[in-house]
């Protein structure tokens, strides 16, 4: 239940962005996020600039949708950063669960970080 809504809510976020005006939704696997992401932080990379900003919107924009349904509960103050960081954490140390849904993902990172007790 939880993955069917995070894949929609991200959906939903995603679906404004796209090429030429049409509005695209897309629920990408973890391997092609973090992908991204490391091409993001390498500065050589094809098109770093780019894949840093998807990366940083793709698990920000997941993180800020789902607050409201309390899936976690992230402390006072924490920044995009460190949101950014513990789901490409999760992600890189996940290898096994990569296939999945980056959005699944990044629930599974932040209940696991920051756990509603």
């Amino acid at each position: 239940r939880t993955a069917v809504l995070v894949a929609f809510l991200a959906a939903l976020i995603f679906s404004g962005l796209g090429m030429g005006g049409e509005a695209v939704a897309e629920v990408i696997a973890g391997s092609k996020l973090i992908a991204d992401c490391r091409d993001g932080d390498n500065p050589n990379a094809r098109d770093s600039t780019y894949k840093w900003g998807t990366c940083f919107g793709y698990i920000n924009g997941v993180a800020d949708a789902l607050v409201p349904a309390e899936l976690y509960c992230l402390p006072k103050g924490a920044s995009a950063g460190q949101v950014l960081d513990v789901a490409k954490l999760y992600i890189q140390d996940h290898p096994d669960k990569q296939y999945l849904p980056a959005p699944q993902l990044i629930v599974n990172a932040l209940k696991e970080k920051f756990p509603c007790n």
